[in-house]
């Protein structure tokens, strides 16, 4: 049998740029976690290399991060807490590196905070993902700092293609070594993103659809505060924890990453070094 496309060379370069960081009780993060232990969190941007062009995914928080959330609802205000690091932008610059596209798993304020930094760029959203950003109270994560004129926003739609056993994807270059599929709930056009750098090294990066892996293998939500907050369709955020499980159990060797678990994040590190 042929080997895949994707495993046939390591052409792809897989860096995660950490913009920020949150320290909360584990039981903030999934149900009936505990409430005696912090659970270390990250946000990244996740900087992808391949031949044919070099993207972000998601851009952590942006040079305006401090500015940007006082638009948020009070009382959203007050539940968000980050520790800021270094910009994707400035990393971005420091690394020499020249940005094709962002592509982002979703428009919350902590995955699309740095699309400003960068107005000369396409940002690249789904049809549904755009839509829901524009529907006045969305969300309390979602507001107009985050969408300015300066921003280029470019919609997509993901083909009735099946992958892993998600059943919408989109094949960015078409050498099957980086695939988005669709993972509505969350947000309605959240998407993940497959890294594919060979057989034996595999990276999903799965958004916010959970927070903690552990949620993966317990078949469990977030606390039920933090849904409440945060997911647009809690009944679907469950279907695509199951839709995960299932990927567990069938393809063991693929690295499941939620954006905002820093063990997850810290171990995909690893994986692509």
């Amino acid at each position: 049998m042929s080997l895949p496309v994707w495993s046939q060379n390591e052409s792809v370069k897989f860096t995660v740029l950490k913009t920020g960081s949150i320290d909360p009780l584990e039981a903030t993060t999934l149900q009936g976690g505990s409430w005696f232990k912090r659970f270390p969190m990250t946000h990244p941007a996740f900087l992808i290399e391949h031949p044919k062009g070099n993207f972000l995914f998601d851009t952590g928080l942006g040079t305006k991060a401090k500015e940007q959330v006082q638009d948020m609802v009070w009382w959203a205000r007050l539940a968000t807490e980050f520790n800021q690091d270094v910009s994707a932008l400035e990393q971005i610059k420091e690394k020499g590196i020249k940005l094709d596209r962002i592509i982002l798993s979703h428009a919350h304020f902590d995955h699309s905070s740095g699309v400003v930094d960068f107005p000369d760029l396409p940002i690249e959203v789904t049809v549904e993902e755009m839509a829901f950003a524009k529907t006045k109270d969305a969300s309390a994560a979602i507001f107009p700092s985050l969408f300015p004129e300066t921003v280029q926003f470019k919609t997509y739609e993901l083909e009735a293609k099946e992958y892993e056993g998600f059943p919408k994807s989109r094949d960015i270059y078409g050498d099957g070594k980086l695939v988005l599929v669709g993972l509505p709930g969350h947000t309605p056009g959240s998407v993940g993103l497959f890294v594919n750098l060979s057989i034996e090294k595999r990276i999903f990066l799965v958004g916010d659809t959970v927070w903690n892996a552990d949620a993966i293998e317990q078949g469990v939500p977030k606390f039920w505060f933090s849904k409440k907050f945060v997911d647009n369709k809690p009944d679907e955020v469950m279907l695509r924890i199951q839709e995960l499980q299932a990927l567990q159990k069938r393809s063991p060797e693929v690295l499941i990453v939620p954006s905002h678990d820093a063990r997850s994040v810290a171990k995909a590190m690893e994986l692509a070094k």
